[in-house]
């Protein structure tokens, strides 16, 4: 067993019932009609994934016993802790507990990560949900490797739980986040790295490792990536290993200095504590575009409607208090990605264009269009393999039908001439989600949405299955923890062979 995620928390907040949800394939609905006997010691499962993934869940009755004796070996070596929490807990309850994790992760495993639930949110108002996220942010902001996520496994909340756990099977997959494939986290901390060596001439790496805030593992890999392709150099002070800038680094840094605001650019950092919210909103496909030129001038803003991007990038699910507090740029996107390309270029890091920023809301696709490039704003769901030749068909003639009117509005700094595409822009972003969601609804391909629904019909079919059709329950469980597999790796085709499989199940049954 490779990858260990142990679960954790007060007794009945539900850990087990999410467990045989989205690790065994049970049924949600027959697990919130009955009640499931308390977990004594631990429970453990292997996940035939690839690479394994050993879950131990541990009994809510003795968290003294992992907490506070030798037990707390349990916690060694755990990629992720998820500790799931009654969200009618007191917010002093709730945050004891987080604090008491977090005490064991930085004391017997520093890397791992935690993923915080709380579950059952459907008990409470949306007004109290905002007034426990904005607490919970509050006495967290500072805390490094911890994510907190509201869930439920009612049915306006299911898929988005369902999200949820595929995000957490993802990141306890992913062996490191290599530069080849290149992470905007990292990216991100290597520019920071940089600019601390650079402020203050010679650094530790023990300095560094406090002042970034990251883990040990992930430093070393930058620093070894910055040493190898020789933007940084070791030296010996004494008993000290010393770093500091070599010429060629400081010569690279530097080029990205004097075009490009620092503070733009690190305002950008990874947040400490992100916590979501499921939404009942569905998020359109495809929601809009910068066109930006070499430099990062952001030329045109596109959307499929006014302020939808802005809508969806700040979401908070309403909170408007939290909103009206945050300052955001809307225009800073091409800027910042334009940096992260030329500096990516200098540190021997493969060419941005193509790769994906993930967020909790969107989806950013960079695409480069000769001297352009375009920052196209999705669904996280979005599936854009299949699709992705209508976008650059569009985009390549675009810019060759207006080649003189954005040449004009960049030597001359006023884009007023290439305003009136917008409305050209919107009305191809409506087409495209007109004909992307035609090609869902016909099944041609799948997209991770379809994926998810297709999960969420196969635990209502599971429900309606008599318990005499013992065998073909099995098959459904089977089907259930392949399809989530299939998920996790993106394996569309692999998707289309289960939706066949799931559809002959049903005709069989119904």
């Amino acid at each position: 067993m490779s990858k260990k995620i142990v679960i954790v928390g007060p007794p009945g907040a539900g850990k087990t019932t999410l467990r045989k949800i989205f690790f065994e394939g049970e049924n949600s609905s027959q697990l919130l009609e009955y009640a499931l006997e308390p977990t004594h010691g631990q429970e453990s499962l292997i996940l035939k994934l690839r690479p394994e993934v050993g879950i131990f869940d541990l009994a809510g009755q003795e968290n003294k016993r992992w907490f506070e004796t030798g037990e707390s070996s349990i916690f060694y070596s755990a990629k992720i802790i998820l500790v799931v929490i009654d969200i009618i807990s007191s917010i002093e309850t709730i945050l004891d507990f987080i604090r008491k994790v977090i005490e064991i992760r930085n004391s017997l495993t520093p890397n791992s990560m935690i993923y915080v639930l709380l579950h059952k949110i459907d008990l409470i108002t949306e007004n109290q949900l905002k007034k426990i996220r904005i607490k919970i942010n509050r006495s967290l902001l500072e805390v490094n490797l911890i994510k907190v996520l509201f869930s439920s496994v009612k049915k306006e909340y299911f898929s988005t739980t369902l999200s949820f756990f595929l995000e957490i099977l993802m990141i306890c997959l992913n062996e490191e986040i290599s530069f080849e494939n290149f992470d905007f986290y990292l990216l991100n901390e290597t520019i920071r790295l940089l600019k601390l060596i650079d402020n203050e001439l010679i650094s530790s790496k023990t300095d560094l490792h406090e002042r970034l805030n990251i883990t040990e593992e992930d430093l070393n890999r930058i620093i070894n990536h910055l040493v190898e392709t020789g933007q940084i150099q070791f030296s010996d002070i004494k008993t000290e290993r010393i770093l500091s800038l070599t010429e060629k680094g400081k010569n690279n840094f530097n080029k990205i200095v004097n075009n490009f605001s620092m503070n733009n650019i690190l305002s950008f950092k990874k947040e400490a504590t992100v916590i979501n919210i499921p939404s009942k909103e569905n998020i359109p496909p495809f929601l809009g575009y910068f066109i930006a030129n070499e430099d990062g001038l952001a030329l045109q803003k596109v959307e499929l409607y006014e302020g939808i991007l802005l809508n969806y990038l700040k979401i908070k699910y309403g909170e408007k208090e939290i909103i009206e507090n945050e300052k955001f740029d809307l225009d800073l996107i091409p800027m910042f990605v334009s940096a992260l390309e030329k500096f990516s270029n200098e540190i021997n890091i493969k060419n941005l264009s193509g790769f994906t920023l993930m967020g909790t809301n969107l989806k950013m696709q960079i695409l480069g269009y000769d001297q352009y490039t375009v920052t196209l704003f999705s669904n996280p769901n979005v599936n854009i393999k299949n699709i992705k030749y209508k976008i650059d068909n569009f985009f390549i003639n675009f810019f060759e039908i207006h080649k003189n009117e954005f040449e004009k509005a960049v030597k001359t700094g006023s884009f007023s001439n290439i305003q009136y595409l917008a409305e050209e822009g919107a009305n191809w972003l409506n087409r495209l989600n007109i004909l992307y969601k035609n090609i869902i609804i016909s099944t041609d391909f799948y997209d991770l949405e379809s994926a998810k629904n297709i999960y969420d019909d196969l635990d209502n079919f599971q429900r309606d299955v008599n318990i005499e059709y013992s065998i073909i329950l099995e098959k459904i469980k089977k089907l259930k923890i392949n399809l989530m597999n299939a998920i996790l790796i993106e394996d569309f085709e692999e998707i289309k062979k289960l939706a066949m499989t799931a559809h002959h199940l049903k005709s069989k049954f119904y």
